[in-house]
């Protein structure tokens, strides 16, 4: 009996897929693991200005990015492809209004805005839990006093809840919206043609197995996304901050144009 059959991805056997990372994809492997170094040390580069909104937001959704992006790598290394799907697609939520806010200042207050609607939601949903429920810890006044506030002040402001798709088109990025995003989202909402790559089906169209093993069939075209979702942070960033990452991005997407010709 294998290690992989009693513990699954947390099994000795499991790790040996950087293995194969190194062996079927050493060039994008190795490339993708340049991109994470240059990304790392980049956003020790990052300094904030006091009381600057757009350079607060810009940084943590930079860090929110990258280390999105180091976690594709590291499900990636134990054959985890379905989860870097997620993980991808979960990246995006950052870099589309990272990019939005380095295209356009003001966006960092929309989106500030559409937090606190968010917010005031989330308070609502629990306050009708608790009349639900019963308040046993005495806080549905407390909370419906909050509500009444934020709703107060949110009838002074201008604004919307914004939706990924608003941060998309901010970011001039519908392109990957509409491909990338929308593709991996099938994935985290476990659609029924998503779960059907769980499944051996015989050549006469019946279901042999269900699969449930590292598998390597995407493994370059996930790297080859992670790394232009990681590009487009780093151009964001260092539009906010006044920095060059121009050569760097310019010269490894000509090498993952090489190791993949198709990206």
């Amino acid at each position: 009996m294998s290690d992989f059959t009693t513990q699954g991805f947390l099994s000795d056997d499991a790790r040996n897929g950087v293995k194969r990372l190194e062996t079927d994809f050493s060039a994008l492997w190795a490339e993708a693991r340049v991109v994470n170094e240059f990304a790392q040390a980049f956003q020790y580069q990052l300094e904030i200005h006091k009381r600057s909104l757009v350079e607060m937001l810009a940084a943590v959704m930079y860090a929110r990015a990258l280390s999105t992006y180091q976690g594709v790598l590291v499900v990636l290394e134990r054959g985890m492809e379905q989860q870097a799907k997620m993980l991808l697609r979960c990246g995006f939520e950052s870099v589309f209004p990272l990019v939005a806010i380095s295209k356009d200042a003001g966006f960092a207050e929309k989106l500030l805005v559409s937090e606190e609607l968010e917010r005031l939601k989330g308070l609502n949903k629990l306050i009708r839990y608790w009349e639900r429920s019963g308040d046993k810890d005495g806080q549905l006044e407390d909370a419906r006093a909050l509500a009444a506030e934020l709703k107060g002040q949110l009838a002074k402001v201008d604004g919307k809840k914004m939706s990924i798709v608003d941060a998309a088109e901010a970011a001039g990025l519908v392109d990957w919206y509409d491909t990338a995003y929308s593709f991996l989202s099938n994935t985290v909402h476990s659609s029924i043609r998503s779960l059907e790559e769980h499944l051996h089906i015989g050549t006469d169209g019946d279901v042999e197995a269900v699969k449930n093993e590292p598998s390597f069939e995407e493994a370059g075209k996930l790297l080859v996304t992670g790394m232009e979702s990681m590009f487009h942070a780093l151009r964001a960033a260092a539009e906010v901050f006044g920095k060059d990452v121009g050569e760097f991005v310019e010269r490894s997407s000509e090498r993952v144009r090489e190791a993949h010709p198709a990206s």
